[in-house]
C-alpha cells in the first residue's frame, strides 16, 4: 500500500520538526547538552565502532544520493524533489555553519573524554549535516508518496542516523535537533516545489536528473572518502547496487 503526498497541514507533515524544536528547547533549557552527548558517546564502546560507523554514512551526501537513486531510480517525481530539497538543506546547514563557527565535542572536551569513530572533527559543529541530509532524504521519500514500510524505515534510519552523530563524537544534540528540522524542512519545500514545477519528471530532464544521480554514484564509488573507514564495505555495496540499478534504467531508456 502506497501513501499519498501530505498536504502542508497533515500532522504527519509536521510532527517531525516539532518534535525536533521540543527536544532542542528542552536541552536548552535544561543545559543537559554536555551530559547527553557522554550518553550517546558511549554507546561506540557499549556496541560496535563498525556499527556506529556505517549508521552515519548513511548521512553522508554521496551515500544518501546513492541510496535514492537506488530506492527511486524508476520514480522521477522522488528524484526531483530531493534535488530541489537539496538546495535548501544545503543552504540551511553551511548557512548557519559559517555563522555559528561552533566547536565539535573534541575540541572542547579533549580526547581523553571523546570516543572518535573515523577521522577527528573540531569544527563546524551547528547544526549537523549528515543529520540534515539523513532528515531530508526520509522527508522526500514520506512526502512523494512511497509504502509507508519504506517511509517510516528510511525515518527510523535518519533517526539513527542523528544519533551516530554524538555515537561517532562528531556532534552535540543540539546540533543533531538542529539538522533534522532543517533537514525537514528542506523535504517540505522541495516537496512542494516539485508539485508546482513539473520540469522535473519530463522525459528529457528525467533522464538528465538519473545521469547526474549516477555520476555522483560513480564519484562516490571512485573518488570520495566518507571518513569512516569501517564502514568502507557498505559505501561500496550501496555505491555498486546504485550504479547497477541506475545504469540499467538508463540504458533502457536510451534504447528505446
Amino acid at each position: 500500500m502506497e501513501t499519498e503526498p501530505s498536504g502542508l497541514r497533515s500532522p504527519c507533515v509536521w510532527a517531525v520538526p516539532l518534535l525536533c524544536l521540543l527536544g532542542f528547547a528542552t536541552v536548552a533549557a535544561t543545559g543537559s547538552n554536555e551530559a547527553l552527548f557522554h550518553i550517546l558517546n558511549r554507546l561506540g564502546p557499549l556496541t560496535s565502532d563498525t556499527l556506529w560507523a556505517s549508521i552515519t554514512i548513511l548521512g553522508d551526501t554521496l551515500v544518501a544520493i546513492a541510496l535514492a537513486g537506488l530506492l527511486a531510480r524508476r520514480r522521477p517525481n522522488i528524484l526531483w524533489g530531493l534535488l530541489l530539497a537539496a538546495i535548501f538543506a544545503t543552504l540551511w546547514v553551511h548557512g548557519i555553519k559559517t555563522l555559528a563557527g561552533a566547536l565539535r565535542p573534541l575540541a572542547i572536551l579533549g580526547p581523553e573524554q571523546v570516543h572518535v569513530i573515523g577521522h577527528a572533527l573540531r569544527s563546524s559543529s551547528f547544526p549537523s549535516g549528515h543529520t540534515a541530509t539523513a532528515f531530508t532524504l526520509a522527508g522526500v521519500f514520506m512526502l512523494r508518496g512511497t509504502p509507508r514500510w519504506l517511509a517510516g524505515g528510511l525515518l527510523l534510519l535518519a533517526v539513527l542516523a542523528g544519533i551516530s552523530r554524538s555515537a561517532v563524537g562528531a556532534h552535540w544534540p543540539l546540533d543533531l535537533f538542529a539538522g533534522a528540522f532543517g533537514g525537514w524542512l528542506a523535504a517540505v519545500i522541495g516537496s512542494r516545489l516539485a508539485d508546482r514545477w513539473d520540469w522535473g519528471i519530463r522525459p528529457k530532464p528525467a533522464r538528465g536528473i538519473r545521469l547526474f544521480f549516477l555520476l555522483c554514484t560513480v564519484a562516490l564509488l571512485t573518488l570520495h572518502d566518507t571518513g569512516y573507514p569501517q564502514a568502507q564495505w557498505l559505501k561500496w555495496s550501496i555505491g555498486a547496487a546504485a550504479t547497477l540499478g541506475l545504469g540499467g534504467v538508463i540504458w533502457r531508456d536510451w534504447r528505446r
